[in-house]
């Protein structure tokens, strides 16, 4: 199990800082070929093609993976019931793209709209054997994959914004992506579905993905709303701003909490009877990403003008005191997103559910709170929102669990005492200093900072010590 984790998570970095280049590259090439309003027009899409998209799998890859018996009928069972819902959702987005431009008063948003339908048939003849290579912790393929999807939205998306210089540049590449990746993931797995399908004994898996699809639902109505807000009341422009510093502050969950989500998920599925190895296994990857993570968010607060002059360009200013306040949004973000995997590998999907629920409640009154004052009083609101449900999080996701709730706490404590003391020393460089040399020395004060206060304590020296011997290892 270990050493599985180990290589996973060794396949999985290098697919994923492989990722993180070609997405900047996509975001600083295409940025400059393309402008706000073409982003606020796939901006105003996003939301309606996510709450759709959340039906297509049904929460079936979570069942999956957590499973602890899982026979070739199952799989073939829920290969169709996925592929069902794929037509089903793809048979919606055409009927409701006039909808949708209505709405917004933009027939932009409604042609876009239409032609996600193609994306979502793609994409849904992949899920189960996603799933199934997941479960199966090959993790080598998925990043395999990874590579290959993100290349090709890349050279997709940056050839159609050259060429075509509008938005129909950002849904060519995102199609072209998935299609790649469809194809990869049918090339690499032995599984083939065949017709005809028995459901006999999938209802407990279909019924705990019911609880993991409600959880996703509410947590995208909130994870969305702030979009749909901003562009009924401040239009296409303000939302783009929005949006593009939306996407940046989701850099390191996307990029690093969602990778090692799929090693994670699965190994601790297996260690749930074996509360030490679960408490011991979970605490070493959350301290890992308080050292990986936390740092440079904490780097990009502190930079955040500078960030965005740098990535996006001078034009793109307007973006920065709202890619502040989501760069500390993401602080609280990246730790409280570890949560699902304790929701997730005990079979509590219920109670995350619940948790949903809440959060999404607290999201929306944030974002009417904040609309008033713009797209950076959402965001400013919104941060504010995440902090104060952060400890009835905690309280949820670990009860009746391995892990405590203090645990949670004092593994990421260190780092975030080493970003108010890079902060502070970060007011000491001359303003003239060029941007590049102020956010690189930032980002190494911040990062030294980090290891040296974890090494302060023993638990934190031998999760340093397990650490690099894994590093040597894989």
């Amino acid at each position: 199990m270990a050493r599985n984790a180990t290589r996973g998570a060794a396949t999985t970095a290098v697919a994923q800082a492989f990722k993180v280049v070609t997405t900047m590259l996509t975001t600083v090439i295409v940025a400059r070929l393309l402008s706000p309003d073409d982003y606020g027009v796939t901006a105003m899409v996003a939301p309606v093609a996510g709450f759709i998209l959340i039906f297509q799998n049904l929460g079936l890859n979570s069942a999956v993976i957590q499973a602890k018996t899982l026979d070739p009928e199952h799989s073939n069972a829920l290969f169709w019931v996925n592929m069902a819902a794929s037509a089903a959702i793809a048979v919606v987005m055409v009927a409701i793209a006039p909808l949708v431009g209505l709405f917004y008063h933009d027939t932009r948003a409604a042609l876009v709209t239409a032609a996600t339908a193609a994306t979502v048939l793609v994409s849904g003849a992949k899920l189960q054997h996603q799933a199934l290579l997941n479960r199966e912790m090959r993790f080598s393929v998925l990043s395999l994959n990874d590579v290959v999807s993100a290349a090709a939205t890349l050279f997709g998306t940056v050839i159609a914004a050259y060429f075509l210089r509008n938005y129909w540049a950002i849904w060519i590449g995102a199609f072209v992506g998935a299609m790649s990746s469809t194809l990869m993931m049918w090339a690499n797995s032995g599984w083939r579905p065949r017709l005809g399908a028995n459901f006999a004994g999938t209802r407990k898996l279909i019924a705990f993905g019911a609880s993991i699809t409600g959880f996703n639902l509410v947590n995208f109505l909130a994870r969305n709303a702030d979009n749909v807000i901003i562009a009924k009341a401040q239009g296409s422009a303000q939302l783009g701003l929005y949006d593009r510093s939306y996407k940046l502050m989701l850099f390191p969950l996307q990029n690093i909490n969602q990778p090692l989500s799929r090693v994670m998920t699965p190994a601790l599925s297996r260690m749930q009877d074996e509360p030490a190895r679960y408490r011991r296994a979970y605490l070493l990857a959350l301290r890992g990403l308080a050292i990986v993570s936390l740092p440079g968010v904490i780097t990009a607060a502190i930079c955040s003008g500078r960030v965005v002059e740098i990535l996006l360009g001078p034009k793109w200013m307007g973006a920065a005191p709202i890619f502040f306040w989501l760069s500390l949004t993401a602080l609280a973000q990246i730790v409280a997103n570890t949560t699902g995997w304790l929701y997730v590998s005990t079979g509590q999907g219920r109670r995350q559910f619940v948790w949903g629920v809440t959060s999404s409640l607290i999201s929306l009154a944030s974002f009417a709170i904040g609309i008033p004052f713009g797209a950076v009083g959402v965001a400013r609101a919104y941060f504010f929102g995440q902090l104060l449900g952060l400890p009835f999080l905690y309280w949820s996701a670990t009860r009746n669990n391995p892990v405590s709730y203090g645990s949670l706490i004092t593994v990421q404590l260190p780092s975030l005492i080493a970003g108010v003391i890079t902060f502070v020393i970060s007011r000491t460089f001359p303003a003239s200093l060029p941007s590049v040399y102020f956010v690189g020395l930032t980002a190494v004060i911040a990062y030294s900072l980090a290891l040296a206060l974890q090494a302060v304590s023993k638990s934190g020296r031998e999760a340093l010590l397990e650490m690099f011997g894994m590093v040597r290892r894989a």
